[in-house]
């Protein structure tokens, strides 16, 4: 099922800018409208479902933390994130009272943001899914997920000249965030891993195929022959053409 989500900012540039964001295709998040106040907020939710509202704090008539409030003594079951172009602790700490799930001061960052949505998806999921029996497992986690998906892509264009930024584009994350993401989900640096799995399929081509040295480099994404043999010695402690005399 369908994350819902609500936008409320009557800044029009930023609450657009926000739904208009590939990143929640990614998490299957859907947008279900943007109200620019408090009351039009709650108009929209109680016309239907919300599971997640993204609010700024300072709008006309009904403010963010007064909306806040009003999802906190009627709608329990719907989480907010709040953003603020200020650092007032009052403002924070009212937040913290009435449940936000997170404060987020603008200019927004994008990772931050990202991060708490994350944090709070994966917490849903855990809390629908929850174990009945000892041995029941829970779901993979939404980075976990990402990583799995990036994996994947890296596997399938292992000819290409990939970069952090090309699967960060692919899996819909920033550059800095997926990087942070991957090295904590399967404990290497991009690029680490990157070398490892265009070596290991080098090391495939040179036992199972005539293929010649700086053909192999090519179909694992090194055009420069020379650097894919320096690169491959390094990983290997030897060159491609010992590698494969020595497999022979």
């Amino acid at each position: 099922m369908k994350t819902k989500m609500l936008i409320v900012d009557d800044e029009w540039l930023i609450a657009d800018s926000l739904a208009a964001m590939e990143e929640w295709e990614a998490r299957d998040i859907e947008i279900v409208g943007v109200a620019a106040n408090g009351y039009e907020a709650i108009r929209l939710l109680e016309a239907q479902r919300v599971d997640l509202v993204l609010s700024d704090i300072r709008m006309p008539d009904m403010d963010g933390l007064q909306l806040l409030q009003y999802i906190y003594e009627e709608m329990p079951g719907t989480q907010v994130i709040l953003i603020s172009g200020y650092g007032d602790f009052a403002y924070a700490r009212t937040a913290l009272r009435f449940g936000a799930k997170g404060y987020i001061l603008k200019p927004i960052d994008t990772d931050e943001l990202l991060e708490t949505v994350d944090r709070l998806l994966a917490a849903r999921v855990q809390a629908d899914d929850e174990p009945s029996g000892a041995h029941a497992e829970l779901p993979p986690s939404y980075h976990a997920d990402i990583v799995n998906k990036a994996k994947a892509y890296i596997r399938e264009h292992l000819h290409a000249p990939l970069s952090l930024s090309d699967v960060a584009e692919h899996v819909h994350l920033t550059p800095h965030y997926f990087g942070q993401v991957f090295k904590s989900q399967s404990g290497q640096l991009f690029n680490a891993y990157l070398t490892q799995v265009r070596v290991e399929k080098a090391c495939d081509l040179l036992r199972s195929s005539g293929l010649k040295v700086y053909e192999i480099g090519e179909k694992v994404g090194y055009i420069d022959s020379k650097y894919f043999a320096k690169v491959f010695q390094k990983q290997m402690g030897l060159t491609p053409n010992e590698y494969r005399l020595k497999k022979e």
